[in-house]
């Protein structure tokens, strides 16, 4: 495949189809970042099957191809409501972002991969209620100052996508906090 249609393929995916590619990049990352989580247990001799649990990364797609698309509306409102890319701007966004999208995505995440593994939703609740905390605090750690830079320097159509990419990061230690985590 040439430079040249992979280029067209990007272009295309980041104007014509940008919801799709949201979502799909949303679940393929949050896929990755569960591997990578993998690869560290199981290098650090912590896994607790041995080998590669493709049911469990299965499931990380699934949550990530779920949170794909409020991912990308929030955004799009975010900036219709508080346009432009000025540091007064910026703050409000991250201040939205992280009182809204980020208490989503933290305890969708937490309660919708438990009810995946088959907890009830009273086990589910349980854990949402012990790990919510320590989550979100190493949410407000890191998304900020990245928040700052995405509101600040990145368009619009490629947020997500930039959001995604340290998400890979971040993905690993949600991934952490759900399998090994232990309040």
């Amino acid at each position: 495949m040439s430079v040249e249609r992979v280029r067209t393929l990007f272009r295309s995916a980041y104007s014509k189809h940008l919801l799709a590619t949201n979502i799909v990049a949303s679940g393929g990352l949050l896929l990755l970042g569960d591997v990578i989580q993998q690869h560290i247990e199981l290098y650090r001799g912590l896994h607790t099957k041995g080998s590669y649990d493709w049911n469990g990364s299965g499931k990380m797609l699934l949550m990530g191809l779920f949170h794909g698309a409020p991912r990308h509306y929030f955004y799009v409102y975010l900036d219709h409501y508080i346009p432009g890319r000025t540091i007064s701007c910026a703050v409000k966004k991250v201040f939205f972002d992280q009182t809204v999208l980020s208490v989503f995505i933290d305890s969708t995440f937490l309660y919708g991969i438990s009810i995946m593994e088959s907890q009830t939703p009273a086990q589910a609740w349980r854990g949402l209620q012990d790990k919510f905390l320590q989550v979100y605090l190493c949410d407000w750690l890191l998304w900020p100052p990245i928040q700052m830079l995405n509101f600040t320097l990145v368009p619009l159509r490629f947020r997500v996508l930039f959001v995604n990419v340290v998400n890979l990061a971040w993905n690993t230690i949600l991934s952490y906090f759900q399998h090994q985590y232990q309040p």
